[in-house]
């Protein structure tokens, strides 16, 4: 499920103004032990020296430059049946309502930041079982062999 954040609206939430560093680090530290990808869109041009797209793993951060970040965001929505896989973050109004008309999810910001904030859950183990016993395992090596049920094939 690919996550598209309005970079400026969660900045303005967890900082009460543009900290764009904060929101790189609270979102880098968000996908860290879950199966996500975020894209995190910033209004304007990036800071002096850096890319207009950078790419941290699971975490792109894009800069809209001359573009506004709500059209850049609702433009990475796929369309038709894939764009339901799509979940936008946001807390403007305007664009949930452009983010839902496009077909993706919309989860405000300010539901968003508890998940932000709280722990990544642990990875699911897989099952051990007990291996099998010899007998069984002879059985499957003849199956898989293609020798008939009872000959050892010795």
């Amino acid at each position: 499920m690919p996550l598209l954040v309005d970079g400026n609206n969660l900045a303005h939430r967890l900082a009460g103004r543009a900290d764009r560093a904060a929101v790189r680090r609270s979102v880098l530290d968000f996908v860290r032990g879950r199966r996500v990808s975020v894209t995190v869109v910033f209004d304007g041009p990036p800071p002096e020296g850096a890319p207009e797209r950078e790419v941290l793993g699971r975490v792109t951060v894009l800069y809209s430059g001359r573009r506004s970040a709500d059209d850049l965001i609702v433009q990475r929505i796929p369309r038709g049946a894939q764009a339901r896989s799509f979940t936008v973050i946001t807390g403007d109004r305007e664009l949930a309502q452009r983010a839902r008309s496009a077909g993706a999810n919309v989860i405000p910001v300010s539901q968003w930041m508890t998940r932000l904030s709280g722990p990544a859950k642990a990875p699911e183990k897989p099952t051990v079982r007990d291996p099998l016993p010899p007998e069984e395992v002879a059985r499957w090596e003849r199956i898989f062999s293609g020798r008939p049920e009872g000959e050892d094939g010795d």
